[in-house]
């Protein structure tokens, strides 16, 4: 396993519409593009990004400032948005290249500090794949609890299970915060 990136080297900012093309390229085939957008249609193309940003809010990457250079590292936004209420992560994310490296814990904590700092909502929600062990563990480790499950049907018809998460922000309270 590669080590873990510092927090200190990651930012997070709006999505700019030249960060398309590289959030393009995060899905390595058909099978993993339905996983990260499961309506997307491979290969997944700037036009399908553009399509998602009417309905969606909050669009954010992360970058990775390395030797004085910026790049994007990683994607998402609130697929659902209900002010006041609720809101639902979606799209998450991360450069294959740089897995498993904390970038996916820096972005799903920001979005979470998002939802119950600055949007003051009671809770937040995601779903998640059963076949996603790394991203249902980190998941747990934040304190996010399955809540539901339900069937779906994959594009090459085989059946999968997709758990809906749930916080709320006194859950959150209790996990430290490392997002800036």
């Amino acid at each position: 396993m590669s080590s873990a990136i510092s927090h200190t080297a990651l930012s997070n900012r709006p999505l700019a519409d030249a960060d398309i093309p590289t959030i393009c390229g995060f899905p390595r085939d058909a099978e993993e593009l339905y996983f990260l957008f499961p309506r997307a249609v491979w290969p997944l193309t700037p036009e399908q990004v553009r399509a998602t940003l009417g309905i969606r809010r909050d669009p954010t990457v992360v970058i990775l400032t390395e030797g004085g250079r910026e790049r994007v590292v990683g994607y998402a936004n609130y697929a659902t948005f209900e002010d006041g209420l609720t809101a639902s992560i979606g799209n998450v994310s991360v450069d294959p290249a740089l897995r498993r490296r904390g970038i996916a814990e820096y972005l799903v904590r920001t979005m979470i500090d998002r939802a119950f700092g600055q949007h003051h909502l009671p809770e937040l929600t995601l779903y998640c794949f059963n076949t996603n062990t790394p991203a249902l563990l980190l998941y747990a480790k934040l304190g996010m609890a399955p809540i539901a499950l339900e069937t779906r049907v994959t594009p090459w018809g085989e059946p999968i299970a997709l758990f809906k998460l749930r916080m709320d922000r006194a859950g959150w309270h209790g996990v430290s915060s490392i997002a800036a």
